[in-house]
């Protein structure tokens, strides 16, 4: 795509959020700390986190973010000792305890939210011994996962309200029919009966960013329009269409040659469920790309098909927290009522 002019207005997408110490009104709790995408994990001492238990726990919250051109974490993870857990680390957002205790009744694990601080999301596993607590984690980490990736995406959300771009949020809900809260920052580039283009670029030192949304909608007449293939095919050919590439004759694609697409259905997504597509594109007769997210949902109050899909150009830079901005900005959509 063309290289978009400088825009001054910097996202707040990467920053450390909410280090003040004043207290937050509603809760009389301090904001929570702590970039995004970052886990504390505590533990009895220093040597669980080095031995399997630390192994365990780095394999499941530090594995590779599905979707991405370079390995990258799921979460950054940070490790302190029991006897070190004070004030300054019980502020942090996500925090997850181990704690193996011989004297323990049995195996539990608790989660609560803002336990210290707020937002935050503290989970905590009891176990007699160090067999009990696999056996645990085996069964429970996929909720614990969602409840933190939830917890990073309500943060964002957060930081977006801060600077909403009202009147664009109005317009795509005037066109589309949903709410979208976009921060300030993304512009219109392009816009058709049944489709929007939106773009963003964030101004850094070594390289800028653009993010891109696009919304498109058609008919809503069977479920085909769920398969994977025609995910795929119905995303090319809006983008050959619509989404030019800086030299003749090219456009965006989705590239499956390295990284093939992962396919997920969501059950709680805006509007009940949503396929969900990661993956990686690419502008076809030229050399950028980079990864994509993409929800195909039913609007149920319009009969009909609605993608919401959004994309990352970060040559050669780590690109997941801006996947989780984009992330943030679908699952808070509001759709119309039946």
């Amino acid at each position: 795509m063309k290289k978009l002019p400088v825009i001054l207005f910097a996202f707040l997408f990467t920053v450390i959020l909410f280090q003040s110490c004043t207290p937050t009104a509603s809760t009389g709790l301090p904001p929570a700390t702590g970039a995004v995408n970052e886990l504390l994990i505590v533990t009895n001492d220093k040597t669980q986190w080095e031995s399997e238990l630390g192994d365990t726990l780095r394999n499941f919250f530090a594995a590779s973010q599905d979707g991405l051109p370079q390995p990258e974490p799921i979460f950054d993870l940070l490790n302190v000792a029991d006897e070190n857990f004070t004030d300054i680390f019980q502020k942090f957002h996500a925090i997850i305890m181990i704690d193996i205790n011989p004297d323990a009744a049995g195996t539990t694990s608790e989660t609560k939210q803002d336990v210290w601080a707020t937002p935050q999301r503290v989970i905590k596993v009891t176990a007699k011994d160090l067999p009990s607590f696999y056996t645990e984690f085996e069964t429970k980490k996929a909720s614990f996962m969602k409840l933190f990736v939830d917890l990073e995406r309500q943060r964002t959300l957060t930081i977006n309200q801060l600077a909403l771009d009202y009147q664009l949020t109005e317009t795509v809900k005037q066109k589309f029919g949903i709410s979208l809260p976009f921060p300030e920052g993304f512009y219109v580039a392009k816009e058709t009966h049944n489709f929007m283009w939106l773009r963003h670029t964030l101004v850094k030192a070594k390289q800028d960013v653009e993010l891109g949304i696009m919304l498109y909608y058609t008919d809503y007449k069977d479920t085909v329009v769920f398969n994977p293939k025609h995910i795929l095919k119905w995303r090319n050919l809006i983008t050959l269409e619509h989404i030019p590439g800086p030299s003749p004759l090219s456009y965006m694609v989705v590239a499956q040659e390295d990284i093939p697409p992962i396919f997920d259905t969501i059950t709680d997504f805006p509007g009940g469920y949503a396929v969900e597509t990661r993956g990686l594109w690419k502008v076809e007769n030229d050399f950028m790309g980079g990864p994509f997210i993409n929800y195909t949902a039913i609007d149920r109050a319009n009969n009909r098909v609605l993608t919401l899909d959004g994309y990352i150009y970060f040559p050669n830079q780590d690109k997941k927290s801006y996947l989780r901005q984009l992330e943030a900005i679908f699952f808070a959509a509001e759709f119309p009522q039946q």
